[in-house]
């Protein structure tokens, strides 16, 4: 599978977002983030990594969120919109709308993790063998936002043994972004045809079971998932801190330069000094 350049990603923005409390005013993938939109600002991310065509499942305000999108100068990618019509079930759903578009190795992200480029580098640059997929994986578990329902993710030997909300012996945490290929769609078909559903890490438990999902470190690549209000406030602080693309904090005038360089995760003093005035 590392034998030709990715070059599409499948983007999923089908659901409601209820977590985050935005109400009927705005859907969850045009929520704005400092300003621009969660989902713009995923696929600014993907086009800076290299990425040239996206497949964005939509749902919930389907026709909104594309002529949103539509109408967005900064996105140069080539984009296709699929509409997922049973977006409320759970997300393996949407992947399996998306199918036509994944007959070669992909990029699949979720509309409301952000992250840096950086990240979507090393997933990239990864050497996978053919008919395996693989997750970007965070191992510094102390600085996720939201243990609590952050998927957990148990790793050895490079590939994931065990991954879901529940776990309670894990190394790991699922960032939401993976390379995938139709190895995936075909136990997510299998599950849904048995039990009318399927989620990713569903999917990726089947095919863990036979060796064939790699576990990718992120290494210190920011990354947040905005599925509540305060995490929806944390990601615009690391913005102010870190930037659009999330990378090494700007100095701040009330702050030394020493403080900036050594401060450890998760930079609670930066984000203090970030709140908007």
């Amino acid at each position: 599978m590392s034998g030709q350049r990715v070059a599409r990603a499948v983007v999923l923005a089908a659901g409601i977002g209820s977590r985050l409390d935005n109400g009927a005013a705005t859907p969850k993938p045009l929520k704005p983030v400092e300003g621009v939109p969660l989902l713009v600002r995923v696929l600014r991310t993907l086009q800076s990594g290299g990425i040239r065509q996206a497949v964005v499942v939509v749902g919930f305000e389907g026709e909104r969120v594309r002529q949103a999108l539509l109408s967005e100068p900064s996105l140069e990618l080539e984009l296709e919109l699929v509409q997922n019509p049973d977006y409320l079930r759970k997300n393996g759903v949407s992947l399996l709308s998306a199918a036509p578009f994944i007959d070669r190795e992909c990029v699949l992200t979720m509309a409301d993790h952000l992250y840096s480029p950086e990240l979507l580098h090393r997933l990239l640059a990864d050497d996978l063998p053919d008919g395996t997929c693989a997750l970007a994986v965070d191992y510094n578990i102390e600085r996720c936002f939201d243990l609590e329902d952050a998927t957990k993710v148990l790793v050895s030997s490079h590939r994931i043994r065990r991954i879901s909300k529940e776990l309670e012996h894990y190394n790991a945490i699922d960032t939401g972004v993976f390379r995938i290929g139709p190895a995936l769609l075909h136990e997510l078909e299998q599950l849904k045809s048995n039990n009318g559903d399927c989620s990713l890490s569903e999917g990726v438990q089947r095919l863990s079971c036979a060796g064939r999902f790699f576990a990718c470190d992120i290494g210190d690549a920011r990354w947040i998932d905005v599925d509540t209000p305060l995490a929806l406030e944390r990601a615009e602080a690391m913005i102010r801190v870190f930037g659009d693309a999330l990378g090494e904090p700007s100095r701040s005038p009330e702050m030394p330069a020493s403080t900036w360089i050594s401060a450890p995760p998760p930079f609670e003093d930066h984000f203090a000094a970030a709140d908007p005035v």
